[in-house]
């Protein structure tokens, strides 16, 4: 029942972290192990990512549920904004490993801007700053509870505190890729303000 009405669930919290994972991976790292085309700025066909998810994914049998609608639903609903669809084209906003072109807004952010990282790479962030590594960009984010789950990701968890002027001064941009994650080429070692234990 939902406000009073038959209803049967959609896509259960279970489901949907499950395909969500996949999306980013597929759309960010590996488009290649469901057979994708990606275009230079990243974006695929939503019927071929749900095809290469249904018939050339390595572990297709887990998702033979999914359909267009699932897709959608995730791209939509997500939280952190991971994902845009525009003319039946999905891509992933932010978090490339591969070559991709996406054009982000550059922005004078003046605020705090927090990294999750885990406490045993600090000692080397804190030398040499913090780098793209696979990735193309530094994640930062203006959730300190994001910044701290994303922590927990990689051990036990610290959070970086950013001096965005610190940052405008040396001449490294600033881009807005959602409502809450800004990227940066690098993150220099004097720019780091404090560390957060959690």
């Amino acid at each position: 029942m939902h406000c009073g009405v038959e209803a049967e669930l959609f896509l259960d919290a279970k489901r949907r972290v499950m395909l969500s994972k996949l999306m980013s991976g597929l759309l960010r790292h590996y488009p290649w192990e469901a057979g994708l085309r990606m275009d230079s700025q990243g974006w695929v066909r939503i019927d071929d990512l749900v095809r290469g998810i249904r018939e050339k994914w390595r572990n297709r049998e887990l998702y033979q549920w999914v359909t267009r609608e699932h897709v959608v639903a995730v791209a939509m609903l997500d939280p952190k904004g991971r994902f845009e669809i525009k003319n039946d084209h999905i891509r992933a906003r932010y978090g490339h490993s591969i070559e991709v072109s996406i054009e982000y807004e550059e922005t004078r952010f003046h605020g705090i801007l927090y990294h999750g990282t885990s406490r045993d790479k600090l000692v080397k962030i804190m030398l040499e700053g913090l780098k793209p590594m696979k990735r193309r960009y530094v994640h930062l984010t203006t959730s300190l509870e994001d910044a701290v789950e994303t922590g927990r990701r990689h051990g036990k968890p610290v959070v970086l505190v950013i001096n965005t002027e610190c940052l405008e001064k040396h001449g490294i941009k600033i881009y807005r890729a959602t409502k809450t994650i800004y990227l940066a080429p690098r993150i220099p070692p004097e720019c780091i303000e404090r560390t957060i234990y959690v």
